[in-house]
């Protein structure tokens, strides 16, 4: 029966290699997006479509400020990095802005609608009576010393309300101005001019991060002399994963070498140390494979937490080799059966914990679960159905030091004259943890989670401030039933937002209604127009103006239409700068909030009025955060509770909570340390935990198993499993990612925690060896 599940295993091993090196062939993708970890929130589908349509707008977006001294030189270099961005293939278009060609578009849009458009200023002159003012300031800039006023546009709008509107448009690049077909702004004698573009696919595409910011830093090597800052969440994915595949890489191959270097000077032969290896290989094939096949690609941090699966993975094979040192060892088959039991309710209750993190509704973090599972049962299936076959070693007969060194914990446990000494160790670890946890505080801020670039965010920060605008995805969504009446509910919230700037709660903010206002407003205004102005003041501005009376059978070009400007209209016309990023369908827009600095002040402002929320999805991932770094909580109870049954079946009540001892004080004092080390406690090292608690019960159970003549070699391949997995899961707390490091400390810390409290597991075994053994098997 084994010799045909052997080659079965085989096959499927074989298949899985096969699938993978096709993979391989065509190209791995991984995503990037830190954020795709995250949960998906059971929400309104409206909201989420809108939080994507946002988030994907401002991801796709690319900017660049191009310096120098010399305005030419400046022009110049921004047209060459224009240039070499879209002969990347990976730009959609550049130049969004508001060159001389979009004014003269804007123009040819409002132009026959230039009497039904009012910018606030002259609305509130108009309402208020004041309409001689509005006449007066049409003068003066017709006559005026720097009057650039053209005759045709005097003749057609003689109150000059149309350019006044367009001058008072809320474009968010606030401080750039036309220049001969580009923007720029001037400081401190030296010109910036902006380079825009708009990227074709995700800024998380690995491919397309290479090419573009490949392309771009050749083309800045090649502008000696010139300034260049750029933004764009392309730049900020580049870094990120450029340091996540790189510690992938680092600490996969410390950890593998250190695992190597362990097993072979732990059992100085090769064919321990190639059993290992083969278990490992073969978990890692299939864990990957099946990982593919189920999600189609993997996260890079999948990638980055799978390859410290080698410290888990290796736990079935060292218990199997160790059993070499045993005196009463046999043939393969004995040694297997020996340690199956062992192993197998410590797969059982690893999985368990595995399992947990399926239960968590994170896309990356089901990735990594599936990675585990799938992989701890590749391996521990080579253990079981291959190594009796091929182990082809004799007992090994060095290692007595070795031995007695690793047995030393045991005797802490046990002997009477260590007695003192424990009762200090665990009135400290209580003195610990009752600080610990009471210093311990939270913090759910999704944007600790990430290393970013220092150099990049200061950029970032330089161009918001140049420009007048910043990238911050904060937005109120108006909904309505059509795009009339969400027009209508956004010029209601005018006056809210008028206030909130003036409070400082925001910096700005545009929204659909300011470029095109709802009929309703259009036909107000045309009506404040003919009362206003026309009637009383028409005939005299006109005179002042050296212009014929009006004639009112008029049905030439320039004949204002009589109706509305629409929505549609506008956005058929692509005039408009950013317009379809606020229209994300009929009745559903956004207001774009600028520098939003009190969210709870402008949430409980727009809280009367219906259709309209605050979007803030940095606070909203954050919540998030915080409510599932609760169910990691529960999830880890709940694995507990889980693995209870099973450990009481098999050692009784009492047995099994003895079990259970270790990774419980582990799961305790591991957040205790977090909390004196003045680290604050996230959801990742609360998904730490599970695993602590899954690993943990795993060195519990070997040590349970091991008769009294067995104690040595079972604590020599505890500590062998400790060490591999503190080479792995430990060496995460060296990452430069805030959320890995979390994951990292916590898994170092709870780990060693669960080895030093492990032998205690044995204190409350009640069955005999062979019970054991005759109940599992």
């Amino acid at each position: 029966m084994r010799r045909l599940g052997a080659l079965l295993w085989l096959a499927l091993v074989l298949l899985a290699s096969g699938y993978l090196a096709l993979r391989l062939h065509d190209g791995l993708g991984f995503r990037t997006d830190l954020l795709a970890l995250l949960p998906r929130e059971e929400q309104d589908p409206v909201l989420q479509r809108a939080n994507d349509a946002v988030t994907k707008a401002l991801g796709r977006r690319v900017l660049a400020l191009v310096g120098h001294a010399d305005r030419e030189t400046a022009r110049k270099a921004a047209a060459t990095l224009g240039d070499a961005l879209l002969a990347t293939g990976q730009v959609e278009r550049i130049g969004e802005g508001i060159d001389v060609d979009r004014l003269k578009r804007l123009g040819a849009l409002y132009f026959p609608h230039r009497q039904s458009l009012l910018s606030d200023g002259d609305r509130a002159l108009l309402t208020a009576g004041k309409g001689e003012e509005v006449a007066t300031r049409a003068l003066s800039q017709a006559f005026g010393f720097a009057g650039l006023v053209d005759a045709g546009l005097l003749r057609t709008d003689p109150f000059l309300l149309l350019p006044s509107f367009l001058t008072n448009l809320p474009f968010p690049l606030s401080r750039l101005t036309p220049d001969e077909g580009m923007l720029s702004v001037t400081e401190n004698g030296t010109t910036w001019v902006l380079v825009s573009a708009v990227l074709a696919g995700e800024p998380f595409e690995l491919d397309l991060q290479d090419r573009l910011v490949g392309a771009f830093d050749a083309a800045v090597r090649d502008m000696p002399g010139v300034t260049v800052k750029r933004l764009g969440a392309v730049f900020f994915a580049h870094a990120g994963s450029k340091t996540a595949i790189t510690e992938a890489s680092t600490l996969g191959t410390l950890s593998l070498v250190g695992t190597i270097l362990l097993v072979g000077l732990a059992f100085r032969r090769p064919g321990p140390l190639l059993h290992n290896l083969l278990a490992l290989g073969v978990g890692m094939t299939v864990g990957l494979s099946g990982s593919l096949l189920l999600f189609g690609e993997l996260h890079v941090a999948a990638l980055l937490f799978g390859s410290s699966l080698i410290g888990v993975a290796v736990d079935y094979s060292l218990h199997y080799s160790a059993s070499l040192f045993d005196p009463l060892s046999g043939s393969p088959s004995d040694r297997l059966r020996h340690v199956l039991p062992g192993i197998a309710l410590g797969l059982v209750t690893t999985l368990i914990g595995y399992a947990a993190l399926m239960l968590a509704p994170f896309p990356g973090l089901r990735q990594i679960a599936a990675f585990s599972i799938i992989g701890l049962v590749g391996a521990f299936l080579t253990v079981v159905l291959w190594l009796p076959s091929l182990d082809r070693a004799r007992r090994l007969t060095h290692g007595a030091l070795m031995l007695r060194a690793a047995a030393g914990l045991w005797s802490f446990w046990e002997e009477r004259r260590w007695r003192g000494v424990r009762l200090v160790l665990v009135l400290g670890c209580a003195l610990a943890a009752a600080v610990g946890l009471a210093r311990l505080s939270a913090d759910d801020d999704v944007r600790r989670l990430q290393a970013v670039s220092a150099e990049l965010r200061h950029e970032q920060d330089e161009i918001q401030r140049l420009i007048g605008a910043t990238t911050a995805a904060q937005f109120l969504l108006v909904q309505a039933a059509d795009d009339e009446a969400a027009l209508r509910r956004q010029e209601d919230l005018t006056a809210t937002l008028a206030g909130l700037k003036a409070k400082g709660s925001i910096a700005g903010y545009q929204m659909p209604a300011a470029f095109v206002p709802s009929a309703r407003t259009q036909r107000e205004n045309r009506a404040l127009v003919a009362t206003a102005l026309d009637g009383p003041l028409l005939a005299a501005q006109r005179a002042s103006l050296g212009l014929p009376p009006a004639d009112p059978n008029d049905k030439g070009p320039n004949k204002a239409p009589e109706g509305v400007l629409t929505l549609d209209d506008a956005l058929a016309a692509d005039s408009v700068p950013f317009l379809r990023e606020l229209v994300l369908g009929p009745g559903l827009h956004v207001v774009a909030l600028q520098g939003l600095s009190d969210p709870d002040a402008v949430r409980a402002a727009v809280a009367g009025t219906a259709g309209v929320r605050l979007v803030n999805p940095t606070a909203d991932f954050s919540a998030l955060l915080a409510k599932y770094r609760h169910r990691a909580l529960l999830l880890t109870g709940l694995a507990g509770l889980l693995m209870l049954p099973v450990l009481m079946w098999r050692y009784g009540w009492r047995g099994g909570l003895w079990a259970l001892l270790p990774p419980g004080a582990a799961l305790i004092l591991a957040p205790a340390v977090v909390g004196l080390m003045g680290q604050d406690f996230t959801f990742f090292h609360a998904m730490a935990l599970v695993l602590i608690l899954s690993i943990g019960v795993d060195y519990a159970v070997f040590c349970a198993e091991s008769g009294v003549e067995q104690q040595p070699v079972t604590m020599l391949a505890v500590w062998l499993a400790t060490l591999t997995t503190l080479l792995s899961f430990g060496l995460l707390a060296f990452s430069a990612v805030p959320a890995v490091h979390s994951f990292g400390v916590t898994m170092l810390v709870g780990i060693s925690i669960a080895f030093l409290f492990a032998p205690l597991a044995a204190r409350g075994t009640r069955h005999n060896e062979a019970t054991n053994n005759a109940r599992l098997l």
